[in-house]
């Protein structure tokens, strides 16, 4: 895990701390008044200033990029499968036998107009 944060990411450059001390000490000797975050501000924030001790300042970290990686992420659209539902018909067999239905008579007997009283 710490070879592929070392080698795929700019991580490596906070190896290049003791660097930015030093520079800063050396600053430090030439300005005595100069704060680190004076220091940071000249050195990070605005544009670069070619100066005598511009290759020094190249030397800090993250001043520049020693590994560029791409990532990319293809999204597509997901696809839509259609799955067939099987149908299966269950198709039952009554066997009525004729002794099993009322007789059409018994049924007329039940419903029947109203009459007069």
């Amino acid at each position: 895990m710490a070879l592929l944060l070392l080698t795929q990411t700019e991580l490596h450059q906070l190896l290049k701390l003791p660097i930015l001390v030093e520079h800063f000490q050396e600053h430090k000797a030439l300005n005595k008044d100069i704060s680190l975050l004076d220091f940071l501000k000249e050195h990070y924030l605005g544009h670069t200033v070619i100066d005598n001790d511009y290759q020094r300042d190249m030397q800090l970290p993250f001043k520049t990029t020693d590994c560029v990686s791409t990532v990319l992420i293809a999204l597509v659209e997901p696809v839509n499968f259609d799955i067939p539902r099987a149908e299966v018909f269950i198709e039952r067999e009554f066997n009525l036998h004729k002794h099993y239905i009322p007789s059409q008579g018994a049924l007329n007997a039940i419903f029947q107009p109203p009459r007069l009283a």
